[in-house]
């Protein structure tokens, strides 16, 4: 399955949830009360196909409600679908589970107030369900507040000492040769998942932190949460990947590569990629070979890192020049 599909559904009580999905994994959260089990038993309602339930439905893919019972046997049956899930399933946070999602051709619709880290979610896709009468919508949890950068704005204009980066390879060698001539320190966290951990440990000292963020969205709530706490030394820049940064950049010149960047989804097959990431990777690898700019995710061409080059790159992240 690829692209963005609407999902409109009512039922006879004229309580309706109109939303569009866009990747294969949406997480939606919220407090008891909120809407989550409504929605989700008006799909299981739909599924049934009881005259009583009066639910109507209008989505151009199936749209089906994964239950507890035999979740295995029941999910491979379901292909090209819309599985909604509750956050009451058992199975939801269990690796069983997430290796079944991944490489799925489906899309999924998560119900949960905790992160699922089994699972490579973007922060772009975890959402809220806002109220309006009968009327439901889903609005993002995260909104990007300049260009790439997530959270609180920052309260001073300070230059930041670190950059630190869940990337250890090609992402961590960019920005020592960008940044180390301006006295910034480059680190690693040694992937997202140690982020929080190290924010924790170096608590004070001012930092820049740059992530992946189509696959950031199990530690969004603790990193950014975080920053909140600490906004005059803690930012948050979450760009799909690095290769998408790369590729966001312009420096290819590469009428494909724009193409894809303007609407990722009518490209991207989750039976082929687990994640965005993986496939910008990949997309970058195809689209650069044979050329200065071939793509090795452990070594770093050095066409990337050219003074002028590299600016484009940094740009990507200081002028907002996204999606």
């Amino acid at each position: 399955m690829k692209g963005q599909h609407e999902v409109y559904v009512r039922n006879r009580r004229k309580v309706a949830f109109r939303f569009t999905l866009k990747r294969n994994i949406t997480v939606v959260r919220g407090n008891s009360g909120t809407g989550k089990t409504t929605l989700y038993d008006m799909i299981a309602a739909h599924m049934r196909n009881n005259a009583g339930d009066a639910v109507n439905l209008t989505c151009d893919k199936p749209c089906v409600a994964l239950t507890d019972h035999d979740w295995q046997h029941q999910l491979s049956g379901f292909h090209d679908s819309i599985v909604f899930v509750d956050e009451g399933a058992g199975y939801l946070s269990s690796e069983d589970f997430a290796s079944a999602v991944r490489y799925s051709d489906n899309y999924y619709v998560l119900f949960t107030r905790v992160p699922l880290h089994q699972l490579p979610y973007s922060v772009d896709e975890i959402y809220h369900i806002k109220t309006s009468g009968k009327y439901h919508t889903l609005v993002p949890a995260y909104r990007q507040r300049r260009g790439l950068v997530y959270g609180v704005s920052s309260r001073s204009r300070a230059p930041y000492a670190i950059l630190l980066t869940e990337d250890s390879k090609s992402g961590l060698q960019f920005f020592e040769a960008r940044l180390s001539r301006e006295g910034v320190a480059c680190l690693t966290s040694s992937g997202r998942s140690g982020i929080y951990k190290w924010l924790k440990e170096h608590a004070g000292q001012r930092v820049f932190v740059v992530a992946d963020g189509a696959a950031f969205g199990p530690e969004a709530k603790r990193v950014l949460a975080l920053q909140e706490q600490h906004p005059q030394s803690i930012r948050i820049c979450l760009p799909e990947s690095f290769e998408w940064l790369l590729m966001k950049s312009g420096v290819l010149h590469d009428a494909h590569v724009e193409e894809v960047l303007e609407d990722p989804a009518r490209f991207i097959e989750p039976s082929e990629y687990s994640s965005w990431e993986q496939f910008f990777t990949t997309l970058l690898r195809q689209r650069t070979q044979g050329t200065p700019f071939e793509y090795d995710k452990q070594k770093l061409s050095d066409a990337w890192t050219v003074e002028h080059n590299a600016d484009k790159v940094m740009g990507a992240i200081a002028h907002g020049n996204v999606r």
